[in-house]
């Protein structure tokens, strides 16, 4: 996904969101995504969900059983 989006999503697929997300992100069981843009609000990784993180996430990572990685930065 690019470019901006103006409220919460919800990813079942993997794939890469580079773009500006102004809500929530919630990551689905058994998907594998790489924020490599900008999250305005929360992030929430499901069980047996991936995240990735290199982009900038301004509110919380919340991790329900999934994978996450950081190399990017959390606000909140």
């Amino acid at each position: 996904m690019k470019g901006m989006h103006p409220g919460d999503i919800v990813v079942d697929y993997d794939g890469r969101i580079a773009g500006m997300v102004a809500g929530d992100v919630v990551i689905r069981p058994g998907c594998d995504v790489r924020i490599s843009g900008m999250v305005a609000g929360d992030v929430y990784v499901e069980e047996g969900a991936r995240a990735r993180i290199s982009g900038m996430v301004s509110g919380r990572v919340f991790n329900d059983g999934g994978a996450v990685r950081v190399s990017g930065m959390i606000g909140g």
